[in-house]
């Protein structure tokens, strides 16, 4: 599935992924404290404080997460200095 998958993704969202890495780029080139959180699809589901995270990836199968869920972990990570100049990615 993967081979045939790739390039799907590729052709339909290539652009916007390619956005999104000059994005990460412009943020890592400043001199400004960030942290990027990278979810997948979002969904209007309830608050559930129950996702997974990773650290400079995205999650593996995880395809959806609720809004409620990652403002509540972007604030969580608002205290934590190890998140500083992070990529995190974050579903259910």
């Amino acid at each position: 599935m993967r081979h045939l998958g790739v390039p799907f993704t590729r052709a339909m969202f290539g652009r916007h992924y390619a956005d999104l890495a000059v994005t990460e780029q412009t943020l890592r080139d400043s001199e400004l404290q960030w942290t990027v959180s990278r979810p997948p699809k979002l969904t209007d589901k309830p608050l559930t404080g129950r996702y997974r995270t990773a650290w400079n990836r995205n999650i593996r199968g995880g395809f959806s997460v609720s809004r409620a869920d990652v403002a509540h972990h972007m604030l969580a990570m608002v205290n934590q200095p190890d998140t500083i100049e992070q990529v995190v990615g974050i579903a259910n």
